[in-house]
């Protein structure tokens, strides 16, 4: 790629470009790291990034968001998403953030 993002953030930085809009398949992404993160041209990566781990155990977190109004349910996008899910678990109350998920492909 030719794109420099070293002036707006110490983390390095990898593009892919998706086939589609607002797709990208993991399972076909082309990581080359024990560690990565996603995100899209919608954020913006910051010069110091905190990754959440659980306290002493260094388990990556899974951050997700509760199907609540002012979390969730005042998204279009999020709506529906609690809607298809609860199609399947009725009980269904939380959205996973991806974008903010920590993967490890080891």
């Amino acid at each position: 790629n030719t794109h420099d993002y070293t002036q707006y953030t110490a983390v390095p930085v990898t593009l892919q470009f998706r086939d589609s809009s607002d797709y990208m398949d993991l399972c076909s992404a082309d990581v080359k790291t024990e560690w990565f993160m996603i995100t899209n041209s919608y954020h913006q990566v910051s010069r110091h990034v905190d990754l959440m781990f659980t306290p002493g155990k260094f388990v990556p977190v899974v951050p997700f968001t509760p199907a609540t109004y002012p979390f969730c349910l005042k998204y279009p996008y999020c709506k529906e998403i609690i809607m298809l899910s609860q199609r399947w678990n009725p009980n269904h109350k939380q959205v996973i953030l991806d974008m903010d998920m920590l993967y490890h492909t080891k």
